[in-house]
């Protein structure tokens, strides 16, 4: 059993992580389209339309995180990540490391590296918390405050990471 202010904690982060890689993708689906074709694990035709298709699931999941069907989101999540963890995983073991992620959108590339495998890990960690039961307590307004404190440091966090290994590729490329 997950205290109901670490699954809400969990719930609010993940959906706003699922919401931005939708938007990402969504922003410049032609350019996503291409970055998932570049795996090189789906046929053409099936790439293309599943790339039409995945902002439509990101959000559709990022939006049922935050409604009472809330594990059954956490479970599509849960299976998007493998998804994208299997994917990257065959690409570096192909030595493909060259190609992009796809995880920081139109605005800037990341090549695939074994910490996105961590990092989809400890996601995939999230989603299976928040598909726990819950124990039952009451929740009072501190744990709202908690909640909101958590969700803005972990979104602090991950965009200076991301920011941060921007820069850190960046740099690699110059030189």
């Amino acid at each position: 059993m997950i205290d109901p202010v670490v699954s809400v904690s969990f719930r609010c982060a993940l959906a706003a992580l699922f919401a931005a890689a939708a938007w990402h993708k969504a922003s410049d689906l032609p350019r996503f389209r291409a970055t998932l074709l570049d795996y090189r694990l789906l046929p053409l035709s099936v790439g293309r339309a599943f790339a039409a298709l995945v902002p439509g699931m990101e959000i559709a999941i990022a939006t049922a995180l935050l409604l009472p069907a809330y594990r059954w989101a956490a479970y599509a999540g849960l299976t998007l990540l493998v998804v994208y963890t299997v994917a990257m995983a065959v690409n570096l073991a192909r030595g493909r490391r060259e190609i992009d992620c796809g995880c920081l959108g139109p605005a800037s590339r990341s090549p695939l590296r074994g910490g996105l495998l961590v990092r989809n890990t400890i996601l995939m960690a999230g989603a299976v918390g928040v598909a726990m039961p819950l124990r039952e307590r009451s929740l009072v307004w501190l744990d709202a405050f908690t909640v909101a404190v958590v969700v803005a440091v972990t979104a602090l966090l991950w965009t200076s990471f991301w920011k941060l290994r921007a820069l850190d590729l960046a740099e690699e490329s110059a030189r």
